[in-house]
């Protein structure tokens, strides 16, 4: 196809697009429905695509096609030939690096680069903005048998990096399933793997995930200590179908129980016994992790952000009164967003006094990972 077609197609999707889907399978189904995209096509067009929802609503002022081409340009997945074709001061400089190219286009097209949401302590607008341009990568935390594993992976010529003794990281396009024993490691980002090093999860405890999702902190407790008490419960019934299938995989069917719960509610008279420690891996914006799907960064809004905090904020209300005096409530978001994290527990501590809490921010951006943010919060001395 011609370089201009891939600017149109773009364009033309770009007005298509409302979030009526994930944006990799918007264009997964848009691609199978029209045969005549070769893969190189594929390609760019969906780069162009990715790229403009990267740069964010700030820079509506520019011509849609300008958006499309800087958008691409600062991701650097579109091979410097392209460039060479369509701008040539953008393929001079083709290997600046992210700093360099933003402040190129500042002066050249008045591009603005600010985030529109206040960002969590310790994480900057440049630090945000340049995670929606890194080129993300797949982790897995190894469960057992190490060796076995990087001996196949060597074998196979699969390249990946060791980030520490249990982790791995691969290129997104790496199919794991189709060579590892699915048993032996999980897949999970980095950042989410890190919040695991707060949990001491002794012999006998009870312990509650107040909101499962797909069981990944579950499951890194129950290989932490098996023989703890696990609860797990979810909002959403299919989410916990999808949860017993993971924990057969693991062995771990009869480590725990589960049932439909919904937090965002009273549950007082819904659980029998108080718990040790809770774990509220919260719904939340995903703003840690939009560098994977820059369009819920495009379309994300004030009120939606809003929304988010009330439902965070009635959560931790709900579950608070399930911990036992001496216990330890961990509070988990993939968010950067300061509404959705600081401005969340210092909001409980003024409504529950007898409580403190200690706060960290998780990076993983240099890896190629997500940012996350946990407050492990106790009752007062």
């Amino acid at each position: 196809m011609f370089i201009e077609s891939y600017f149109q197609t773009a364009a033309h999707l770009f007005e298509q697009y409302e979030v009526q889907m994930p944006l990799h399978l918007f264009l997964k189904e848009y691609f199978r429905n029209n045969k005549k995209f070769g893969s190189r096509d594929r390609k760019y067009i969906s780069e162009l695509l990715y790229g403009i929802y990267r740069l964010g609503k700030a820079n509506e002022h520019l011509r849609v096609r300008d958006r499309l081409l800087i958008g691409s340009f600062l991701s650097g997945r579109l091979p410097i030939l392209f460039f060479e074709k369509v701008n040539k001061e953008l393929a001079i400089r083709y290997e600046a690096n992210i700093q360099e190219k933003m402040a190129y286009m500042i002066e050249a097209y008045q591009c603005d680069f600010s985030v529109p949401f206040a960002l969590t302590t310790g994480i900057s607008e440049e630090q945000f903005i340049q995670n929606l341009y890194a080129h993300p990568r797949v982790f897995i935390r190894i469960r057992k048998n190490h060796t076995t594993i990087e001996e196949k992976l060597i074998q196979q010529a699969i390249a990946f990096q060791r980030v520490s003794a249990n982790c791995l990281s691969f290129d997104a396009s790496v199919k794991l399933n189709e060579l590892l024993d699915p048993s032996d490691y999980v897949i999970q980002d980095y950042a989410s793997q890190l919040t695991g090093d707060h949990f001491k999860p002794a012999s006998n405890e009870s312990w509650w995930d107040c909101c499962t999702a797909s069981g990944g902190k579950s499951i890194m407790l129950l290989d932490k200590n098996s023989a703890i008490k696990l609860t797990a419960t979810d909002i959403r019934e299919t989410i916990l179908k999808n949860l017993h299938e993971r924990m057969r995989i693991y062995g771990y069917e009869s480590h725990y129980v589960s049932f439909n719960l919904d937090v965002t509610k009273d549950v007082s008279g819904q659980l029998k016994n108080k718990f040790d420690a809770i774990v509220c891996d919260a719904p939340c914006s995903g703003a840690g992790t939009w560098g994977r799907s820059p369009e819920q960064y495009y379309f994300f809004t004030p009120e939606k952000l809003s929304q988010f905090a009330r439902l965070q904020s009635d959560i931790m209300q709900h579950i608070i009164d399930q911990l036992k005096p001496d216990g330890r409530l961990y509070y988990i978001t993939c968010s950067v967003l300061k509404l959705e994290n600081e401005e969340i527990m210092d909001s409980f501590m003024q409504q529950n006094p007898g409580y403190s809490y200690i706060a960290e921010c998780i990076d993983t951006t240099t890896l190629g990972g997500d940012m996350m943010y946990i407050a492990e919060v106790r009752k007062k001395a």
